[in-house]
């Protein structure tokens, strides 16, 4: 396998890049001429789905064993590349767990998401994909969701995502704000 080239190829930071959805948008970015670079503290995910992505592609992305909310590890990678865009998937994912851990989640999830765009914002990297949840609308009036819903987030997972998605549009607004945000 050969490590993508991180100098001629636009470099995009995964973070939660070693996760079940991380690993595949890492696969579709190295397809589609990018180079991806991963951070995930591997709490719920393994580095062996890099090793899959590398066996997929040929090509290897970058991997930083960080946790999102390490400011200074974060600079160090912001520092090693050129990043142009982030997909943002890190975060704790269990609705039965936010439940016993609150805390938890939104230290992770929230304060997590906060620390991210502080550092992207040093490096002047306006661009964020924010992969939320379909449980930020709660107990939905029918199925299939539809994005236009009222949001009402029954369980701290779910108010942790709503959380990020109010946070990152409050920050668009702002004036001057040069963000560029997308939400999945």
């Amino acid at each position: 396998m050969t490590q993508a080239s991180n100098s001629s190829r636009p470099q995009v930071l995964v973070t939660g890049g070693a996760g079940f959805i991380g690993s595949h948008v890492c696969v579709e970015l190295i397809n589609s001429g990018y180079f991806p670079v991963v951070v995930d503290n591997l709490c719920n995910s393994k580095k062996e789905s890099l090793k899959r992505v590398a066996q997929i592609t040929g090509k290897e992305p970058a991997f930083y064993q960080v946790d999102i909310n390490d400011k200074d590890a974060m600079r160090d990678v912001f520092g090693k590349h050129q990043i142009q865009a982030v997909m943002h998937f890190a975060g704790l994912k269990a609705v039965g767990e936010s439940n016993q851990l609150p805390m938890k989640y939104y230290r992770y999830n929230v304060a997590g998401t906060l620390s991210l765009t502080e550092v992207m914002e040093e490096f002047k990297v306006w661009k964020l994909i924010f992969s939320s949840s379909a449980t930020v609308y709660g107990d939905p009036v029918s199925v299939p969701i539809d994005e236009t819903f009222a949001t009402s987030a029954t369980n701290p997972y779910g108010r942790s995502k709503l959380i990020v998605e109010e946070i990152l549009r409050d920050i668009a607004k702002a004036p001057g704000s040069q963000w560029n945000f997308s939400l999945l």
